[in-house]
């Protein structure tokens, strides 16, 4: 890294930097890891994000997978249950965080989430998978 920005001597922000390219490589390789259907669960999580629209409802995410999986050709049925399911996984496999909500009797209880990760490294990895995908 110091040799590509023609720096003589290494100093933190060389180190700083280099431990964000790790940290997002090994991001990168745990969305990998994931199955399709929890990569088209992810963009539309980091799409919110980006938008400011998150912590967002299992129903709006559910909305949001709908158009994802259609854009990618893929078949989008799916019942909220089952999309409530994987995100509950991606919560528990570090992806996702939760925040339990309850507006009593008349607005009920219900679950929001938001992404624990940068949505450019969701969105790249999305991109970088589908790429290989099409080899």
């Amino acid at each position: 890294m110091t040799k590509q920005r023609g720096d003589d001597a290494i100093d933190d922000s060389h180190i700083v930097e280099a431990q964000d390219l790790v940290q997002r490589g090994r991001l990168r390789n745990r969305i990998r890891d994931r199955t399709q259907y929890a990569h088209l669960l992810l963009e539309p999580l980091a799409s919110l994000e980006q938008r400011g629209a998150t912590p967002a409802r299992s129903k709006t995410i559910k909305t949001r997978y709908e158009r994802v999986t259609n854009a990618h050709a893929v078949d989008s049925r799916t019942t909220l249950k089952r999309i409530q399911k994987h995100l509950s996984d991606l919560h528990k496999l570090g992806f996702l965080q939760r925040t339990n909500r309850n507006r009593g009797e008349s607005g009920g209880r219900y679950d929001e989430y938001d992404l624990d990760l940068a949505p450019e490294i969701v969105l790249d990895s999305s991109d970088e998978i589908e790429t290989e995908r099409d080899r």
